[in-house]
Protein backbone atom coordinates (compact mmCIF):
# COMPACT_ATOMS: atom_id res chain seq x y z
CA UNK A 1 0.00 0.00 0.00
CA UNK A 2 2.77 2.43 0.87
CA UNK A 3 4.32 1.85 -2.55
CA UNK A 4 1.03 2.72 -4.21
CA UNK A 5 0.89 6.00 -2.35
CA UNK A 6 4.51 6.74 -3.16
CA UNK A 7 3.71 6.35 -6.85
CA UNK A 8 0.80 8.70 -6.43
CA UNK A 9 2.97 11.23 -4.62
CA UNK A 10 5.39 11.19 -7.54
CA UNK A 11 2.55 11.53 -10.01
CA UNK A 12 1.19 14.48 -8.05
CA UNK A 13 4.51 16.20 -8.60
CA UNK A 14 5.48 16.38 -4.94
CA UNK A 15 9.06 16.08 -3.75
CA UNK A 16 7.96 15.46 -0.19
CA UNK A 17 7.50 11.99 1.23
CA UNK A 18 4.85 13.44 3.54
CA UNK A 19 2.27 12.96 0.81
CA UNK A 20 2.77 9.21 0.81
CA UNK A 21 0.32 8.56 3.63
CA UNK A 22 -2.40 10.95 2.56
CA UNK A 23 -3.96 10.09 -0.77
CA UNK A 24 -5.61 7.30 -2.61
CA UNK A 25 -6.93 7.27 -6.14
CA UNK A 26 -9.20 5.77 -8.76
CA UNK A 27 -8.91 6.30 -12.51
CA UNK A 28 -11.71 6.22 -15.08
CA UNK A 29 -11.87 7.53 -18.65
CA UNK A 30 -8.39 8.98 -18.30
CA UNK A 31 -9.35 11.09 -15.27
CA UNK A 32 -7.54 10.61 -11.97
CA UNK A 33 -9.70 11.11 -8.88
CA UNK A 34 -8.23 11.34 -5.38
CA UNK A 35 -9.32 11.49 -1.79
CA UNK A 36 -7.45 12.39 1.37
CA UNK A 37 -7.17 9.36 3.61
CA UNK A 38 -7.75 11.84 6.43
CA UNK A 39 -11.44 12.57 5.88
CA UNK A 40 -12.63 15.82 4.36
CA UNK A 41 -14.14 18.11 7.04
CA UNK A 42 -17.50 18.33 5.30
CA UNK A 43 -20.42 16.01 5.82
CA UNK A 44 -20.05 12.41 4.65
CA UNK A 45 -22.02 11.20 1.66
CA UNK A 46 -25.15 9.11 2.23
CA UNK A 47 -27.06 6.73 -0.01
CA UNK A 48 -29.30 9.65 -0.98
CA UNK A 49 -26.27 11.32 -2.60
CA UNK A 50 -25.66 8.42 -4.96
CA UNK A 51 -26.66 8.68 -8.59
CA UNK A 52 -26.61 5.91 -11.20
CA UNK A 53 -23.89 3.29 -11.16
CA UNK A 54 -20.99 4.63 -13.20
CA UNK A 55 -18.35 1.89 -13.28
CA UNK A 56 -16.73 -1.01 -11.47
CA UNK A 57 -13.14 -1.16 -10.25
CA UNK A 58 -11.38 -3.74 -12.41
CA UNK A 59 -8.05 -3.94 -10.63
CA UNK A 60 -6.43 -2.79 -7.41
CA UNK A 61 -2.80 -1.77 -6.97
CA UNK A 62 -2.98 -3.17 -3.46
CA UNK A 63 -3.96 -6.57 -4.84
CA UNK A 64 -1.57 -6.77 -7.79
CA UNK A 65 1.11 -4.12 -8.13
CA UNK A 66 2.47 -5.40 -11.43
CA UNK A 67 -0.79 -5.78 -13.33
CA UNK A 68 -2.47 -2.70 -11.91
CA UNK A 69 -0.06 0.22 -12.21
CA UNK A 70 -1.02 3.78 -11.38
CA UNK A 71 -2.86 5.41 -14.30
CA UNK A 72 -4.48 2.26 -15.68
CA UNK A 73 -8.13 2.80 -16.53
CA UNK A 74 -10.64 1.37 -14.02
CA UNK A 75 -7.81 0.96 -11.49
CA UNK A 76 -7.73 1.87 -7.81
CA UNK A 77 -5.08 2.21 -5.14
CA UNK A 78 -6.93 0.62 -2.22
CA UNK A 79 -10.42 -0.34 -3.32
CA UNK A 80 -10.66 -4.04 -4.20
CA UNK A 81 -11.61 -5.31 -7.62
CA UNK A 82 -15.36 -5.39 -8.08
CA UNK A 83 -16.06 -2.26 -6.04
CA UNK A 84 -19.01 -0.39 -7.52
CA UNK A 85 -18.61 3.29 -8.31
CA UNK A 86 -21.49 5.74 -8.64
CA UNK A 87 -22.22 9.22 -9.89
CA UNK A 88 -22.85 11.83 -7.16
CA UNK A 89 -26.18 13.62 -7.30
CA UNK A 90 -25.84 17.20 -8.53
CA UNK A 91 -22.31 16.84 -9.92
CA UNK A 92 -20.86 15.67 -13.24
CA UNK A 93 -18.90 12.43 -13.20
CA UNK A 94 -15.77 14.17 -14.46
CA UNK A 95 -15.64 15.98 -11.10
CA UNK A 96 -16.98 13.58 -8.46
CA UNK A 97 -17.48 9.86 -8.04
CA UNK A 98 -18.54 7.81 -5.02
CA UNK A 99 -17.32 4.29 -4.28
CA UNK A 100 -19.23 1.97 -1.96
CA UNK A 101 -17.25 -0.63 -0.03
CA UNK A 102 -18.25 -2.48 3.14
CA UNK A 103 -21.25 -0.16 3.59
CA UNK A 104 -19.01 2.90 3.54
CA UNK A 105 -19.21 5.60 0.89
CA UNK A 106 -15.97 7.19 -0.24
CA UNK A 107 -15.93 10.49 -2.13
CA UNK A 108 -13.34 10.84 -4.89
CA UNK A 109 -12.80 14.20 -6.58
CA UNK A 110 -11.01 14.98 -9.82
CA UNK A 111 -7.32 15.73 -9.59
CA UNK A 112 -6.08 15.40 -13.16
CA UNK A 113 -8.09 15.46 -16.37
CA UNK A 114 -6.14 15.58 -19.65
CA UNK A 115 -9.12 17.23 -21.33
CA UNK A 116 -9.43 20.07 -18.80
CA UNK A 117 -8.46 23.51 -20.08
CA UNK A 118 -9.49 25.68 -17.13
CA UNK A 119 -10.21 25.03 -13.47
CA UNK A 120 -13.96 24.82 -14.04
CA UNK A 121 -13.31 21.74 -16.20
CA UNK A 122 -11.80 20.03 -13.15
CA UNK A 123 -13.96 21.40 -10.34
CA UNK A 124 -17.71 21.96 -10.77
CA UNK A 125 -17.93 24.70 -8.15
CA UNK A 126 -19.40 27.73 -9.93
CA UNK A 127 -22.30 28.99 -7.83
CA UNK A 128 -21.81 26.20 -5.30
CA UNK A 129 -19.28 27.60 -2.79
CA UNK A 130 -20.66 29.16 0.39
CA UNK A 131 -17.40 29.59 2.33
CA UNK A 132 -13.64 29.01 2.20
CA UNK A 133 -11.19 28.06 4.96
CA UNK A 134 -7.41 28.25 4.75
CA UNK A 135 -4.62 26.92 6.92
CA UNK A 136 -0.84 26.58 6.45
CA UNK A 137 0.59 23.28 5.27
CA UNK A 138 -1.24 20.19 4.05
CA UNK A 139 -2.72 17.15 5.80
CA UNK A 140 -1.83 15.88 8.31
CA UNK A 141 0.21 18.93 9.35
CA UNK A 142 -2.62 21.32 8.51
CA UNK A 143 -5.03 19.28 10.62
CA UNK A 144 -3.06 20.31 13.70
CA UNK A 145 -3.92 23.98 13.12
CA UNK A 146 -7.25 25.74 13.38
CA UNK A 147 -8.58 26.80 9.97
CA UNK A 148 -9.03 30.49 9.29
CA UNK A 149 -12.32 31.44 7.70
CA UNK A 150 -12.21 33.86 4.80
CA UNK A 151 -14.93 36.18 5.99
CA UNK A 152 -15.40 38.53 3.05
CA UNK A 153 -17.94 37.32 0.49
CA UNK A 154 -16.07 39.35 -2.12
CA UNK A 155 -12.86 37.48 -1.30
CA UNK A 156 -14.65 34.12 -1.51
CA UNK A 157 -16.11 35.06 -4.89
CA UNK A 158 -12.72 36.29 -6.14
CA UNK A 159 -10.95 33.08 -5.12
CA UNK A 160 -13.60 30.90 -6.78
CA UNK A 161 -13.35 33.02 -9.94
CA UNK A 162 -9.57 32.63 -10.05
CA UNK A 163 -9.81 28.87 -9.57
CA UNK A 164 -12.46 28.30 -12.20
CA UNK A 165 -10.87 30.53 -14.85
CA UNK A 166 -7.24 29.53 -14.19
CA UNK A 167 -5.51 27.63 -16.97
CA UNK A 168 -4.84 23.95 -16.31
CA UNK A 169 -1.26 22.86 -16.92
CA UNK A 170 0.81 19.81 -16.09
CA UNK A 171 1.29 19.73 -12.29
CA UNK A 172 4.76 20.84 -11.29
CA UNK A 173 7.25 19.32 -8.88
CA UNK A 174 7.23 21.06 -5.49
CA UNK A 175 10.17 21.24 -3.13
CA UNK A 176 9.80 20.09 0.45
CA UNK A 177 10.19 23.60 1.84
CA UNK A 178 7.93 25.36 -0.63
CA UNK A 179 5.26 27.41 1.19
CA UNK A 180 1.82 25.89 0.84
CA UNK A 181 -1.70 26.26 2.16
CA UNK A 182 -4.62 23.89 2.44
CA UNK A 183 -7.64 25.64 0.92
CA UNK A 184 -11.00 24.09 1.79
CA UNK A 185 -14.05 25.04 -0.24
CA UNK A 186 -17.34 24.51 1.62
CA UNK A 187 -20.17 23.83 -0.80
CA UNK A 188 -23.82 24.64 -0.17
CA UNK A 189 -24.69 20.94 0.23
CA UNK A 190 -22.30 20.64 3.19
CA UNK A 191 -19.57 18.72 1.37
CA UNK A 192 -16.08 20.10 0.83
CA UNK A 193 -13.25 20.21 -1.68
CA UNK A 194 -9.79 20.51 -0.14
CA UNK A 195 -6.83 21.34 -2.34
CA UNK A 196 -3.25 22.43 -1.60
CA UNK A 197 -2.12 25.80 -2.97
CA UNK A 198 1.60 26.21 -3.69
CA UNK A 199 2.67 29.81 -3.15
CA UNK A 200 5.87 30.01 -5.20
CA UNK A 201 4.42 28.53 -8.37
CA UNK A 202 0.91 30.00 -7.94
CA UNK A 203 -0.57 26.56 -8.51
CA UNK A 204 -3.59 24.92 -6.99
CA UNK A 205 -3.15 21.17 -6.67
CA UNK A 206 -4.19 19.61 -9.95
CA UNK A 207 -2.21 22.04 -12.09
CA UNK A 208 -4.59 25.03 -11.95
CA UNK A 209 -2.55 28.20 -12.44
CA UNK A 210 -3.95 31.14 -10.46
CA UNK A 211 -2.78 34.78 -10.41
CA UNK A 212 -0.68 36.36 -7.67
CA UNK A 213 -3.83 37.95 -6.24
CA UNK A 214 -4.80 34.49 -4.98
CA UNK A 215 -1.88 34.47 -2.54
CA UNK A 216 -2.50 38.07 -1.50
CA UNK A 217 -6.04 37.24 -0.43
CA UNK A 218 -4.98 34.14 1.51
CA UNK A 219 -2.15 35.97 3.24
CA UNK A 220 -4.44 38.72 4.46
CA UNK A 221 -6.00 36.02 6.62
CA UNK A 222 -3.13 33.70 7.58
CA UNK A 223 0.03 35.67 6.78
CA UNK A 224 2.93 34.70 4.46
CA UNK A 225 4.65 31.33 4.81
CA UNK A 226 8.38 30.82 4.62
CA UNK A 227 8.49 27.02 5.14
Amino acid sequence: MRVALLLLALALGSATAGATTLLDYITFDGIDYIRWTTDEPGRPLTRADLGPEFAVVECSFGEDTRRCPYGLDAAAAFLPSGTRVYAVQGYPTNFRLAAVWRDRIFLYQAWRNPRAKVGADLYDIVGKVRAIDVRPGEPPQAAATTPTAITSSDDVAALVEMITTGAVRKPQVHAVGEPRYLVTLWLFDGTTLGRVYFRETSELMGGVAVPAAFARILERYVGPRSD
